[in-house]
């Protein structure tokens, strides 16, 4: 027991001190209660300085270790405070870099850059003393990073890390630092059938010509060109492990691989009130994979059936079935020489006609997303009643008197007219698939054919 002044406390100022110290439900540090009784009138005054509440980890911490943020009045403790921000500069782009509790300001949105620099200005000089060096100099170099990005005649080379300034009128790009060339308009490295047309007809030719593609067209939409931009058109690559969350490497916009959808932080995405609670997410439709994995095969395979819509690897009576085998899918796979290109290498069985389960998901998926078939068809009753509040849509009442059946089908028919599968679509009838499905159906072969064994 403290039976002397410490810290050279005035007599009236250790009596505060010691009453702090001796409250048995709290365990304040002797620096924190000398801190707490050198600064206050009264032991009241000094248990207020200590009893500050930090909202995410819920300690109580002294006054002067509170931190407010600068564009908010959010406040919450130095530990937090460091951990959050060295976790989203280390991890994240620099449009993260917000406050944690409101997500405030809003980086990505359109708005004036003068207050966004202001911002950043103002929270690199209130970071800079409370994270590690290092941490600091990497919000720094992501910080010159975004101001270059935001030069509309700034190109990232798509060879190396090298970034450059470009005349926008002449497409090819050349890079100082590792001697290739990239097209300024599509991003995509330089190559001569490039020369004197388009994106798009480059594009063309690539996929109709390209002996790279032409050996292994499914294994290239699966890895590397599978993925376009919805937001600046940049390709790169894809697979993974199966998430669907992708962030641009040139524009950082955030998207779902399966629909295209943007994924929004919290309130920031503003569909409803909500969203505040979601973390991460983004408002897929209900033929996007992302809820598409979850199903079943045989459901799938359904659903396809239901449309009249083709594909490989259905069982028939009397068919004679393929050995298993090995997935023949190429995967991006950490590996400890970082990223490499290779096969999936998972049992393939052999109603799945050369792919995995995984993959063969995928496979149907991908019929049922490009033909804007409507899986609704095959919902049930709870996953109409999930589907209609999800959008928050009104709920039909069970009339007195009603049938069960009938009140399924007037679920369905509600979700069908209010709820549409496409952003700014209407949902097609099933004989419009019918119809406009062959070439769809050409398209998504030609990716897949490779793969699947002879019948």
């Amino acid at each position: 027991m403290l039976t002397s002044s410490p810290f050279k406390l005035p007599d009236e100022k250790y009596w505060i001190f010691r009453l702090l110290i001796n409250i048995e439900e709290r365990h304040f540090s002797l620096e924190e209660a000398a801190e707490a009784a050198r600064s206050s009138i009264d032991f009241d005054s000094a248990l207020r300085y200590l009893s500050h509440e930090c909202p995410i980890c819920n300690e109580q911490v002294s006054f002067n270790k509170i931190i407010t943020m600068t564009h908010c009045s959010c406040a919450f403790c130095e530990k937090c405070f460091k951990a959050h921000f060295t976790t989203v500069i280390k991890e994240k782009s620099i449009s993260h870099v917000v406050c944690p509790l409101c997500n405030n300001p809003d980086l990505k949105k359109d708005g004036n850059k003068e207050d966004v620099m202001e911002y950043f200005n103002l929270l690199d000089t209130q970071i800079r003393h409370y994270l590690d060096p290092e941490v600091h100099e990497l919000f720094q170099s992501k910080l010159r990073d975004k101001t270059l990005m935001d030069m509309p005649n700034f190109r990232w080379c798509a060879n190396c890390s090298f970034g450059l300034l470009h005349e926008a009128s002449r497409l090819r790009m050349d890079c100082p630092s590792c001697g290739k060339s990239t097209c300024f308009q599509c991003r995509t490295p330089w190559e001569k059938q490039h020369e004197g047309i388009s994106c798009e007809q480059f594009k063309t030719w690539k996929l109709q010509n390209h002996p790279e593609y032409q050996a292994n067209r499914l294994a290239r939409y699966l890895s590397m060109h599978g993925i376009e931009c919805p937001s600046c058109g940049f390709q790169f690559d894809l697979s993974k492990g199966g998430c669907l969350h992708f962030i641009c490497s040139q524009c950082q916009h955030e998207f779902c691989g399966g629909c295209k959808r943007p994924f929004k932080m919290d309130s920031a995405c503003g569909f409803s009130r909500e969203c505040h609670a979601k973390g991460l997410h983004a408002h897929h439709p209900r033929n996007c994979f992302y809820y598409l994995r979850d199903w079943d095969i045989k459901r799938l395979q359904q659903l396809l059936n239901h449309n009249r819509i083709p594909y490989r690897g259905s069982v028939r009576e009397g068919s004679q079935m393929h050995a298993e085998g090995l997935c023949r899918v190429l995967e991006y796979k950490e590996t400890i020489h970082g990223l490499t290109e290779e096969q999936c290498g998972q049992i393939a069985p052999a109603e799945y006609d050369g792919l995995c389960i995984k993959h063969y998901k995928e496979y149907l998926g991908e019929l049922i997303n490009k033909h804007a078939v409507d899986p609704v068809l095959l919902y049930s009753k709870e996953e109409m009643l999930s589907e209609l509040q999800r959008w928050r849509a009104t709920i039909p009442v069970l009339l007195q008197g009603g049938t069960e059946e009938n009140y399924v089908e007037k679920l369905r028919k509600k979700i069908i007219a209010e709820i549409r599968i496409n952003s700014g679509q209407a949902v097609p009838s099933s004989s419009e698939l019918y119809v406009t499905s062959s070439t769809e159906q050409s398209a998504v072969w030609s990716h897949w054919q490779p793969f699947f064994t002879s019948s």
